[in-house]
């Protein structure tokens, strides 16, 4: 009996061990997604972070969702897949994006600081736009 009595003890330990492991990874992930979203948010190049907090967040993610799959939290698992892992791609895209338009992205961000009026910013996003425009064109050698 004695030895049947340390099986539950050490397996409670284990499940310890583990849940505090996840505890400490779903930390993690919270933080670096709170990090990804703020520093969108950021000017540029600041906002280039955001793509590495991102990567570190759909690093966390990964054994969260196989931790859940094995212990048959399916809908847990799936629901995380289904959602977590476009979202943070999506984060790290978009910061593959503002390096791709680093230029015309600095350049709006700079009119957009020093319109004073509405007008002035809406000349901005076009003027942004057609930058763009002219830059992919002469990348694509048209």
């Amino acid at each position: 009996m004695s030895s049947d009595e340390k099986k539950p003890q050490g397996g409670a330990r284990d499940e310890s061990t583990t849940g505090t492991r996840q505890h400490r990874l779903l930390g993690a992930l919270s933080f670096a997604l709170l990090a990804a979203w703020l520093l969108m948010l950021a000017p540029l190049p600041y906002s280039l972070l955001s793509g590495l907090a991102g990567l570190i967040a759909l690093v966390l993610l990964i054994p969260l969702i196989v931790t859940a799959f094995r212990e048959g939290r399916r809908g847990m698992a799936i629901f995380s897949a289904v959602v977590g892992v476009p979202a943070t791609l999506l984060i790290v895209l978009g910061t593959v994006t503002s390096l791709v338009f680093y230029g015309p992205t600095v350049q709006r961000e700079e009119c957009v600081r020093t319109a004073i009026t509405e007008r002035a910013k809406s000349q901005c996003a076009q003027e942004a736009q057609e930058s763009m425009t002219d830059w992919i064109t002469g990348l694509l050698g048209g």
